[in-house]
């Protein structure tokens, strides 16, 4: 088994090599040869060399593409949640990539995530829009519309079961003027913590069909819990998530079984012309406008 780290430096690709005693395959100028009885763990890279292209990859790159772009990853939930006949579906929040849709939601009283960059983390590229406009909307390539939660957690997901679980936790060191509840990471005051956990089923089984909605064999899961509407929406998947303690030894024990890894295969998304908003929870709550 070989890990390929979506940067050399990669600090949770070295912690799971050294737990599993894989070897990691350089980005640039790797001597490393493919073949098809060789295992390669993508972590979280949306290109692969020829070389490892011939071996079995968990978490194929065209997949953890689809997962890291937060546009593409929210077509693909829409997708499958409108082809999907067994009655399952993944909840998201609304979300649109019209301006003018963006700025009536605000007009209305709601506030909107404005994404400056697709492929951003930690809070990276996002603006908050609120209130009443001076000038014109921001100009985002996406608009999703920001959901109250009383709980933010982060679901550890492979081969189709439940990993770790994890809830994003008030730092104690920082001042109360310092903390966005809105934006919960660590820059913003919150860290990842396993106390006084009571998450509701829906929060573990949303985070195993977003990773089958898109064929991810694992991710993290960041999905936020709505009181009002006791229901759990998903966020983001991370395919590169930091591993520490209980999480890394979550990973390496599943890596080391991974005999028969559950395969999904859904059908492709296709990428709308133009989405004015989308609403991905109910098929029937579906309001379509393109």
């Amino acid at each position: 088994m070989f890990i390929f780290p979506y940067k050399n430096a990669s600090a949770s690709a070295k912690a799971l090599g050294l737990g599993l005693g894989a070897k990691r395959i350089k980005t640039a100028n790797s001597r490393f040869k493919g073949s098809p009885d060789k295992v390669v763990i993508n972590w979280g890279s949306s290109e692969l060399p020829d070389e490892v292209m011939k071996c079995m990859v968990i978490n194929p790159p065209a997949i953890t593409n689809v997962a890291s772009n937060k546009l593409k990853f929210f077509e693909a939930m829409l997708h499958f949640n409108e082809n999907n006949d067994d009655g399952d579906w993944v909840n998201i929040p609304e979300f649109t990539t019209d301006e003018d849709q963006a700025a009536d939601w605000v007009d209305m009283g709601g506030i909107v995530v404005a994404r400056h960059k697709l492929t951003g983390n930690s809070g990276e590229g996002i603006e908050l829009m609120e209130g009443e406009f001076d000038e014109d909307a921001p100009i985002a390539p996406l608009y999703v519309k920001y959901m109250p939660k009383k709980q933010e957690y982060r679901v550890h997901v492979a081969n189709g079961q439940v990993v770790d679980l994890q809830r994003k936790a008030r730092r104690h060191d920082v001042a109360d003027e310092d903390v966005n509840w809105r934006i919960r990471n660590h820059d913003n005051g919150f860290i990842f913590a396993r106390n006084e956990l009571d998450v509701p089923h829906s929060v573990s089984r949303q985070a195993v069909m977003a990773c089958k909605a898109i064929g991810l064999d694992f991710g993290a899961v960041d999905i936020i819990y709505n009181e009002r509407h006791q229901s759990a929406y998903v966020l983001e998947i991370n395919t590169a998530p930091g591993l520490t303690r209980q999480t890394l030894e979550g990973y390496v024990e599943r890596f080391k079984n991974w005999d028969a890894p559950v395969v999904f295969t859904p059908a492709p998304a296709p990428r709308p012309a133009r989405v004015r908003a989308v609403f991905a929870g109910s098929p029937n709550m579906f309001n379509l406008a393109r």
